[in-house]
């Protein structure tokens, strides 16, 4: 029985200056498989299907209402993955992650960006 998949998390700096650059990291616990594997290891090395291929195909950051970024991701991607970005903050909104896998399943995580100082 496969885990449950759970949300991506996101972290950012909790001292956020207006109009500066912050960094951004979005860890998702997401099993990646090419869905290629040995058929049978005792004979010849012959490669199949074994199991579905599962992975992140799609991950889309949004800054408020505005999309900023679209990742198109191929199958060779890690198991749960760890992205990390730079955003210019010029408003306090928040900073939304939408993944979607190659089945369009999507998880989706937010983090507010707040000024001090």
């Amino acid at each position: 029985m496969a885990k449950e998949i759970k949300p991506p998390r996101i972290r950012i700096s909790r001292r956020i200056k207006k109009d500066k650059v912050i960094k951004v990291k979005v860890k998702f616990n997401h099993p990646s498989f090419t869905g290629l594997a040995m058929a049978d290891d005792t004979s010849e090395p012959v490669f199949n299907r074994v199991r579905p291929v599962t992975f992140i195909r799609n991950m889309l950051v949004y800054y408020g209402e505005d999309l900023v970024s679209r990742l198109r991701i191929a199958s060779g991607i890690a198991d749960n993955p760890l992205f990390v970005f730079k955003l210019k903050a010029t408003k306090e909104a928040d900073i939304k992650v939408v993944f979607i896998d190659n089945f369009g399943k999507k998880w989706e995580a937010s983090k507010k960006v707040k000024f001090k100082g």
